[in-house]
């Protein structure tokens, strides 16, 4: 039996927009930004973090302190925004390597330029034995929002 873990994932300040995610442990967080990143509409790929803070909060200073997961490497500065991660590879560090239990709160920024981010809370810690692993959208409630909307 393999674990799946039921996130939600919220886009912060927008209420009534989120993705029910079933993620199987042994899939990345490198998958799982995928995932969020089609469930979400996107079109335009871009630097991302995963921070680990265990608990809600809406402070930004205490979420950037808390163990981030990163789409780089550590200590690799992306040329571009000077940005250089000091956490752990996304493309290395699966789900189920950072003990989540139901309840959980954890917080997801997708492109650090427009900083979109979304809150993650682990709904549901399941048992299966499925043999298809990885990561399904379960529902979606919401219209997503343009990722680069037209102000004009």
């Amino acid at each position: 039996m393999a674990k799946v873990y039921r996130l939600r994932v919220s886009m912060v300040g927008f209420s009534g927009l989120y993705r029910i995610l079933d993620a199987a442990s042994d899939a990345t967080f490198a998958n799982l930004h995928n995932a969020i990143f089609h469930a979400f509409d996107r079109d335009d790929q871009h630097l991302y973090s995963f921070y680990m803070t265990g608990t809600d909060t809406k402070d930004v200073r205490r979420i950037r302190q808390a163990r981030e997961i990163s789409a780089q490497d550590a200590g690799v500065g992306d040329g571009l925004l000077g940005f250089t991660s000091s956490g752990s590879s996304a493309k290395k560090t699966r789900i189920g390597d950072v003990e989540l239990d139901e309840g959980d709160v954890f917080h997801y920024l997708f492109d650090y330029g427009d900083e979109w981010w979304h809150r993650i809370r682990v709904e549901a810690v399941l048992e299966s034995d499925a043999k298809k692993k990885g990561i399904v959208l379960v529902q979606s409630v919401g219209a997503s929002p343009a990722q680069y909307p037209d102000f004009d």
